[in-house]
């Protein structure tokens, strides 16, 4: 039987988990030409969410389904202005399309070209569109402040046009959203929370059953935690617990199954742990040790700060702000999470408190 946990890539509904209530806002809105921000940090699952969103929408309907001869002259214009380069990762079978201006190009010159065809292509066309734009917060690489008030500009012309703005980088999201910027207040912000525990351990519990197999409530509870309920990572040691199961042709898993299919994940990634581990002070490795042995709110107290030695606020928070740039840790409703559960997993394993 094929393995129904995927994780690495965009999942079909089929392997989709919750998320019912997002996603059919998504629809509605996008459907309704509405400008949405979809937050959250990495491996949450935004890409699918959107991507499924986007598939319900073309099977309504929205999407480029006019005359191509009638819009085809529009992308001849574009394609004058731009440099178009495909490439293909052989390694992850991934094809990817880039657009580079031609050197002397204004870049808010062209961005406003770019960004005006989508109305254009459905008006000549005779259709609807909804886009999105991932990793939005990486426009200021794209010519900073002139283009984000280009793009602003040129979308809140388009009222037909379903847009949602993805980022996988909150902090810097909410800033582009703050007051003074050009997008502040163009739309609501949507947070991605992590799906509840109860989903995951009944979608996981029912697959095995699937293949008449057990897992204890133990297991489930135990799988869960040690991925921090993280969409990429409880789909990924699931994903590993269904191939230890056929390999090993058992009927029925427990903690111990659970703990050593992690335990070989960690086991695995533990060279680059250790190098990781290596290049970060010692103030930032007591912080990582307390994070993940008590969790985000004994950094803050005046306990847990002595127990891990880890010297004032002040320091605490310089400490944490170091290894979120370095995308180790990242935050979610205020509090600091590990950006790989494996690597807390691996912490609490081979560094003594």
């Amino acid at each position: 039987m094929e393995n129904p946990f995927v994780f690495g890539e965009i999942v079909e509904q089929r392997h989709f988990v919750n998320r019912e209530k997002e996603l059919q806002n998504l629809i509605r809105d996008l459907a309704d030409g509405q400008k949405l921000f979809l937050l959250s940090p990495r491996r949450f699952g935004k890409s699918s969410l959107v991507s499924l969103a986007l598939l319900k929408l073309e099977k309504r309907h929205i999407r480029a389904a006019g005359p191509w001869d009638r819009v085809k002259g529009l992308v001849g214009r574009f394609i004058q202005r731009v440099q178009p380069t495909i490439t293909f990762n052989p390694v992850n079978d991934e094809t990817s399309i880039s657009f580079s201006r031609f050197a002397g190009a204004n870049p808010s010159v062209l961005a406003a070209d770019v960004f005006a065809m989508p109305a254009e292509m459905a008006e000549n066309g005779g259709f609807r569109m909804a886009l999105c734009l991932d990793e939005f917060q990486q426009i200021e690489l794209f010519g900073g402040p002139a283009v984000e008030n280009v793009l602003r500009n040129e979308v809140q012309k388009q009222r037909n046009i379903g847009y949602v703005f993805s980022g996988s980088q909150p902090s810097l999201m909410e800033e582009i959203l703050s007051a003074g910027r050009p997008f502040h207040k163009a739309g609501p912000p949507i947070f991605l929370d992590k799906i509840p525990a109860e989903a995951w351990q009944e979608f996981i519990k029912t697959q095995f059953k699937n293949r008449r197999r057990k897992i204890s409530a133990e297991a489930l509870n135990r799988l869960v935690d040690a991925a921090d309920l993280i969409p990429y990572d409880v789909q990924r040691i699931a994903h590993e617990l269904w191939d230890y199961a056929e390999l090993k042709n058992k009927a029925a898993l427990d903690v111990a199954d659970v703990d050593a299919v992690v335990d070989e994940l960690v086991r695995g990634q533990a060279e680059y742990f250790e190098r990781l581990w290596e290049q970060l002070t010692s103030r930032q490795r007591a912080v990582l040790q307390a994070l993940s042995l008590q969790g985000p709110a004994h950094l803050h107290s005046q306990a847990g700060r002595e127990q891990y030695r880890l010297g004032p606020a002040s320091t605490v928070q310089k400490a944490l702000q170091a290894l979120d740039s370095q995308d180790i840790i990242d935050r979610y409703h205020g509090d600091y999470f590990f950006v790989d559960p494996l690597f807390a997993n691996w912490i609490r394993k081979n560094i003594r408190a």
